[in-house]
């Protein structure tokens, strides 16, 4: 009696883990297809960071790293040549393995990194920054941000004057 018990306590308990583990891939799924979508949008900000106009799309976290890393808009946006700062906080320890790289496409397509952070395994704060130069091209342009193991992290739109 005590074994069926038990048994069925750890096929419960399973079904739960592998389902919760399902429903998390498939809300990552969707969240990598909305970032392969066309920039649309973008949140203005200052020079300093100061949120002038905000885009709820930008800079949403995936679901697979919801509570341990949190970006804030790209500044200055609109963005001339000069350099852009992209703010990233980790908030949990060892959430992100090996580091950060932030990506966009350049005038021929090609995804370009356009900054690493190495090590982002301490919670803290971090920036990613670039000059737009790098992608040689104006208008909307999207920036994506990836863990080491390739997985997408997060997304926002950079307007390049």
């Amino acid at each position: 009696m005590k074994n069926t018990a038990l048994r069925l306590v750890f096929l419960t308990l399973s079904a739960v883990v592998i389902l919760t583990g399902c429903d998390t891939q498939q809300q990552q799924d969707d969240f990598v297809r909305d970032a392969s979508g066309t920039a649309s949008g973008f949140a203005r900000t200052d020079d300093t960071g100061r949120i002038i106009e905000d885009d709820k799309d930008d800079w949403r976290i995936a679901p697979v790293y919801g509570g341990k890393v949190r970006l804030d808009p790209a500044y200055p946006n609109p963005a001339t040549i000069d350099f852009v700062t992209v703010p990233v906080t980790i908030l949990e320890f060892n959430s992100i393995q090996g580091g950060l790289a932030l990506r966009a496409r350049d005038a021929s397509g090609t995804l370009r990194t356009l900054d690493d952070i190495l090590d982002a395994g301490d919670p803290g704060a971090y920036i990613f920054r670039f000059t737009p130069a790098l992608l040689a091209r104006t208008g909307l342009v999207r920036l994506y941000v990836f863990d080491r193991l390739g997985e997408l992290v997060s997304y926002g739109d950079l307007m390049i004057q």
